[in-house]
């Protein structure tokens, strides 16, 4: 089993919307808080990005694409000393879904947001960087280059198919930004995507993934991982920030979540699925995961 795949699956982005910028000289915008994941490619010309609460400022050029995670306030510019407008002043009057500022000619930014209906979401980025950079000079950012642009130009199309394309693009630009990102020097030693390419606990991950079901116990999880109890659960701890068998019941509520709103499955069903034989037991474990019983969270409209 892909270990990234089945998590996407789970996150399934629900919305995704679609924006370009084009901007004369001497600019610098202010964006708010967001939701969910944006993604953006520059096009044309050159700017500076910084994000609330990071200290780094990225200066992006043509063939740069980056992601944000954070959700947290950013500014761009290709001056972020001088005042900056808000991002509602100029897509307010965005046309075809491109906003102009200060003319435009200088650089053009294209990009989308995806949304993920689903608490697991954190799971997966909550420890990423509130940036994560890819440069032009990395070959694989010519893929990312392409979705993006074929992404702009069906959300702007009428043409027949349009929607299936693009919940087929978003997903491609998310794994090949994160593998990117994975497999640089910039990459971190911690959180779920270190955790899922470690030597030995991507194929604990691995097993998990594929088998929730199962009663696992960290003696079982440090033989696949060949290493010894202690050094097993201290590695993981350190990495994912969880213990192992605490990873292993949020994944579990987490996937009992998405049967709970998408399926008719009996509740008892789904705590068979995810390893409860006592219904009881397992709706002890969700509500102590999710907040609520699993009967109060089939009934929440989501």
């Amino acid at each position: 089993m892909d270990v990234l795949s089945d998590v996407l699956t789970l996150l399934r982005p629900q919305t995704f919307v679609s924006a370009g910028l084009d901007a004369g000289t001497a600019w610098a915008i202010q964006f708010p808080g967001h939701e969910g994941i944006k993604f953006n490619a520059v096009l044309k010309g050159s700017c500076y990005l910084q994000v609330d609460g990071d200290e780094n400022v990225y200066h992006l050029n043509a063939g740069d694409c980056f992601l944000l995670t954070s959700g947290k306030p950013f500014a761009m510019g290709s001056d972020l000393s001088i005042p900056k407008i808000h991002s509602d002043t100029i897509y307010k009057h965005a046309k075809e879904g491109i906003a102009t500022c200060n003319g435009g000619g200088s650089l053009f930014l294209t990009g989308a947001r995806f949304h993920f209906n689903n608490q697991s979401a954190k799971l997966l980025f909550g420890q990423l960087p509130p940036v994560v950079y890819v440069p032009e000079k990395y070959d694989q950012a010519a893929v990312l280059r392409w979705g993006i642009e074929r992404f702009t130009t069906e959300f702007r199309s009428e043409r027949f198919g349009r929607k299936t394309i693009l919940e087929h693009l978003a997903p491609i630009m998310l794994v090949q930004t994160l593998r990117i990102y994975m497999s640089s020097p910039d990459a971190k030693n911690q959180g779920w995507f270190a955790a899922a390419i470690h030597p030995n606990l991507g194929a604990v991950m691995q097993a998990i993934h594929s088998s929730p079901q199962e009663k696992w116990t960290v003696e079982k999880l440090c033989e696949i991982a060949c290493m010894s109890r202690s050094g097993f659960a201290l590695k993981f701890k350190q990495i994912i920030g969880q213990a192992p068998l605490e990873y292993l019941t949020n994944w579990r509520m987490f996937i009992a979540a998405e049967s709970l709103k998408n399926t008719g499955q009996a509740i008892s069903e789904i705590a068979l699925a995810v390893g409860y034989e006592s219904e009881s037991a397992f709706s002890a474990a969700f509500k102590k995961i999710m907040g609520v019983p699993p009967r109060a969270y089939k009934g929440i409209r989501h």
